[in-house]
């Protein structure tokens, strides 16, 4: 039985690179491949060779491969990431978490599956993330926090103590949801944004200082 710990990242791009220079420092995966539809079968990015697109799960997990990871990103939303989960869940890959060696991640914080943390990202005690959501290169979770599943915080982006962010919800870059706000499913919070008040599911939150 090959013991190798195997993964493969589902779509390139801008995320995918992130994601894969963080698998590759945290040096526990022997070999990773990529799929994608936009990319040449058997070329290399970043010394990682594609091997297909999404067609070749069954036939990846058959040859042995376990482990896979949703690396392509986000923006505003979420659909495309969740059906390529659906579809690798139902062939039966596991989905690690992918955090970054210069990420600070509380022993006190709870996560799902499949989470993403880029460098310099802070999850901080008694924080809860969802599967699959990305927390982005040196965004901010605060103590007590939630981030829904799906959800994306982008670049620089500060969920304050003891907010809520619903399931599939996009959080600009450098954006900061205040103490205690509730941002409901499926919302949009624009770049440099600054969330006051809780916002219903499906919002959409753009300008500086930024109440619902």
């Amino acid at each position: 039985m090959d013991e190798r710990k195997r993964l493969v990242l589902l779509g390139g791009g801008g995320h995918c690179s992130s994601v894969l220079d963080t698998a590759k420092r945290m040096g526990m995966f022997d070999e990773i491949v990529i799929t994608d539809c936009n990319m040449a079968v058997g070329s290399e990015f970043m010394g990682s060779r594609v091997v297909g697109t999404d067609d070749v799960l069954l036939q990846l997990f058959q040859a042995g491969i376990r482990m896979a990871f949703i690396s392509m990103g986000s923006i505003k939303s979420t659909k495309l990431r969740e059906v390529l989960c659906r579809r690798a869940m139902d062939v039966g890959f596991d989905f690690p978490n992918i955090i970054d060696p210069s990420a600070s991640v509380s022993e006190y914080a709870v996560l799902g599956k499949g989470i993403f943390a880029g460098k310099n990202a802070v999850i901080n005690a008694g924080a809860r993330v969802g599967d699959m959501a990305i927390i982005n290169t040196g965004a901010i979770v605060e103590h007590g926090s939630s981030i829904g599943s799906f959800s994306h915080i982008s670049v620089g982006a500060v969920v304050c103590g003891d907010s809520e962010i619903g399931n599939s919800v996009f959080v600009g870059a450098n954006a900061a949801i205040i103490q205690g706000v509730k941002v409901g499913a499926n919302s949009i919070v624009g770049a440099g944004s600054v969330v006051l008040k809780d916002a219903a599911p499906d919002s959409r939150i753009v300008g500086h200082r930024s109440s619902c």
